[in-house]
């Protein structure tokens, strides 16, 4: 099928409301498993100071969601922020921002699936007692991910809806608890001071918020929804700051919650425990209840690799259309969904995960590739708002508006600064603090990809960011 029929057809237009919009992209953060993962290393660095942190975070990434919405009233696309970038960084840096998500998500699927096998097993076997080992269900579950992408992008945000629902309801009414049960006479404002840290220093905050803004990362797929979702120039930068919103929201509640939960003087003892949430349940629900918080994991682990599957898929196929990528990439099933883009995801999938999920295990694996991936989403988040500013300053510029185009994005730009500060700068230096690194090598080759792109198919170059929706080009 040649390049113009899939144009012409294109993906399923129209077939995602906002609310299935922001289900996705809060299922791309999962909620539930940063509470359970990110969070609580950033308390075992802020302490009783954590919800600072959190605030903080929420404002970078509320400011970050904002410059991506800027650019989603204007170019909805598949493409998403490797649109954006090509249109405000030109050519060569949206080339490097499509390059470096793929790269991301190439690793956080395969990442996302280990994990969750891993917990999956764990909760099968203290349940049903029934002993299932974790690349079994590695399979299984891929198998499951991918056949949901390939139905279409209704289906999987109708599952993401359900599961992001189901884990961000059980984790709240957890929080809620905990908060009705100590009762205001033991809240307390010092939560919001950097002196509440351990140390009592700033070096405290600004280590934990390396893990705070990562807390974060993952509500910009929302924007690969831009060809398919219902009244796009709307809904899609209105569902990308409700994500953030929604996420922040809840994040301030559970980590409140912990602080005064745990106590100012219990918070070492609460962060070395194996399930800290856990450890509230059985404190403050009942020891029988420890089971809903394992199945909350493994809720959130399934919608997460549900949504960075489709995100994937998403970004390979708007590249394969504008030949940045080979163009089978572009190629679509019967249901309008990219079918070779899911192939090869799919297989990339097995090939990275199975055999490391086999030899380590689902948590080393998730580490592993997750450690990886980390450096790249924070260069792509610093790059969308730089392309704000010049976009508005050259393209856009008749619409240029000092506060959301210069203010905005330079604060969120600054904010961001501090978890790649922290990754380029590991107090330690093991395998683990070292594999991000494994990101710049990725950006190099992408930077001689796209120089020999640029020479060898100059027409596919120029015609970079170009939006796809019907009646436009």
């Amino acid at each position: 099928m040649g390049a113009s029929s899939h144009e012409a057809r294109g993906l399923a237009h129209g077939v995602v409301g906002s609310a299935r919009v922001i289900a996705f992209g809060a299922s791309n953060v999962a909620p539930a498993g940063a509470v359970v993962g990110g969070l609580v290393i950033a308390v075992s660095y802020a302490g009783f100071a954590s919800p600072l942190v959190v605030l903080v975070a929420f404002v970078a990434s509320l400011c970050c969601a904002s410059s991506i919405a800027e650019f989603a009233r204007r170019l909805p696309s598949a493409g998403s922020l490797y649109t954006y970038n090509s249109r405000g960084l030109g050519r060569t840096g949206g080339f490097l921002t499509g390059w470096m998500m793929v790269f991301a998500y190439a690793l956080y699927v395969p990442a996302g699936i280990a994990l969750t096998s891993a917990y999956t097993s764990q909760l099968v076997a203290d349940t049903l007692h029934v002993t299932i080992d974790g690349w079994a269900l590695f399979v299984i579950i891929l198998g499951a991910v991918a056949l949901v992408a390939y139905l279409g992008i209704g289906t999987s945000s109708s599952v993401d809806l359900v599961l992001v629902v189901g884990e961000v309801a059980v984790i709240a009414a957890l929080a809620i608890t905990v908060l009705v049960k100590i009762g205001p006479a033991h809240y307390s404002v010092a939560v919001l001071s950097p002196a509440s840290s351990p140390n009592g220093q700033l070096t405290d905050i600004t280590t934990a918020m390396i893990y705070g803004i990562t807390a974060f990362a993952g509500f910009e797929a929302a924007a690969v929804l831009g060809e398919e979702a219902r009244n796009t120039r709307r809904s899609i930068p209105a569902s990308t700051i409700g994500i953030v919103i929604v996420t922040g929201v809840f994040y301030l509640l559970v980590v409140v919650a912990e602080m005064f939960g745990a106590g100012r003087h219990g918070i070492p003892s609460f962060t070395r425990q194996g399930n800290p949430l856990g450890y509230l349940t059985s404190q403050y629900w009942s020891p029988s209840a420890l089971w809903a918080i394992d199945l909350v994991v493994v809720l959130t682990g399934l919608g997460f690799v549900i949504a960075a599957l489709n995100a994937a898929i998403r970004i390979l196929f708007a590249m394969g259309r504008e030949r940045a990528l080979p163009g089978p990439l572009a190629r679509l099933s019967s249901r309008h969904t990219p079918a070779v883009s899911i192939g090869c995801v799919a297989a990339l999938t097995l090939v990275l995960g199975l055999p490391l999920t086999y030899a380590y295990g689902g948590a080393r694996t998730f580490r592993y590739l997750a450690g990886v991936g980390g450096l790249s989403v924070v260069l792509v988040y610093l790059a969308v708002n730089i392309a704000v500013i010049r976009a508005f300053r050259t393209e856009f510029r008749d619409e240029f508006r000092i506060w959301r185009h210069l203010l905005v994005p330079a604060t969120a730009a600054a904010l961001f600064m501090f978890p790649l500060w922290g990754i380029l700068h590991p107090r330690a230096r093991t395998l683990v603090d070292l594999l991000p690194f494994a990101a710049l090598g990725w950006l190099c080759i992408g930077a001689i990809v796209a120089g020999v792109l640029r020479t060898r198919r100059p027409a596919s170059f120029a015609t970079m960011g170009r939006v796809f929706m019907p009646g436009e080009r």
